[in-house]
């Protein structure tokens, strides 16, 4: 069962985007789950499936034994998001029947309290399959870069979801798939053209732009990180560009 909150939330900045929401009706004969929302403006349709991400569960759980939480994440990847997006591919479709030709878009609550910030950054970093790159320029400066599309990444996986909506600390932004073969009605869309005035709409180049990122736009296997780093060093020539493992060792404790 979805979060109340969780869906009124997404409900209101949608709402104050200029769509019109409505609930999609739960359908109890149904095999497989039915997304939350459908919502239409001016300009579009959309289904719309929310998702809440954060670890309060299990962190409660293993604090209520009067024991220390531990844990190693990586900052540019998250299983369980990806499993949020893969059940959310499945929801819309099995709800797009009755909404036929509606975009459909996952909205992706970065929730956790302990530390949002964090959640939004393996939240892109699974959607675009970033990697952590670091680039030492010609003047012996190094600096950590996101690369798009480095490894295997969901919008890659998922090309029927065409964009994510990212609710965290910083507001609202819209994701668009670039491998979405509905991307220019997405771009053409009341949602986001209304989200452009921000300048929180993104794709592999807006990304790359606003945000200074690299992207490995190439077809090739991900696998082979060896070879994945080489073809970027073909494409960004004269730069001293190394894969990093970033890590981060978390330790939370109830005092």
């Amino acid at each position: 069962m979805d979060d109340e909150r969780d869906l009124n939330y997404v409900c209101e900045n949608l709402q104050a985007a200029g769509l019109s929401v409505t609930r999609v009706e739960v359908d109890p004969k149904a095999e497989v789950e039915r997304c939350d929302l459908s919502a239409t403006d001016t300009r579009e349709k959309y289904l719309i499936e929310v998702k809440g991400i954060n670890d309060e569960v299990k962190i409660k759980q293993v604090l209520c034994k009067g024991e220390m939480f531990e844990t190693t994440r990586s900052h540019v990847y998250r299983n369980r998001v990806a499993k949020e997006i893969h059940k959310a591919k499945s929801q819309l479709q099995s709800t797009a029947e009755e909404y036929k030709d509606h975009l459909w878009l996952v909205a992706l609550i970065a929730k956790s309290k302990y530390d949002a910030r964090f959640m939004h950054e393996q939240i892109l970093g699974t959607l675009y399959g970033v990697a952590a790159i670091t680039d030492c320029e010609a003047d012996g400066k190094r600096r950590r870069r996101r690369c798009l599309y480095f490894s295997e990444s969901a919008f890659h996986k998922h090309p029927e979801v065409d964009g994510a909506i990212l609710l965290g600390v910083d507001g609202i932004s819209l994701h668009m798939n670039d491998y979405s073969s509905r991307i220019d009605r997405v771009r053409r869309s009341g949602l986001a053209c209304f989200l452009e005035q921000y300048k929180v709409v993104y794709d592999k180049e807006a990304m790359e732009d606003r945000c200074d990122c690299l992207v490995a736009d190439f077809e090739m296997d991900r696998s082979d990180v060896r070879a994945v780093i080489e073809r970027l060093k073909e494409k960004y020539h004269g730069r001293n560009l190394q894969a990093m493992n970033w890590q981060r060792w978390e330790g939370i404790a109830r005092i």
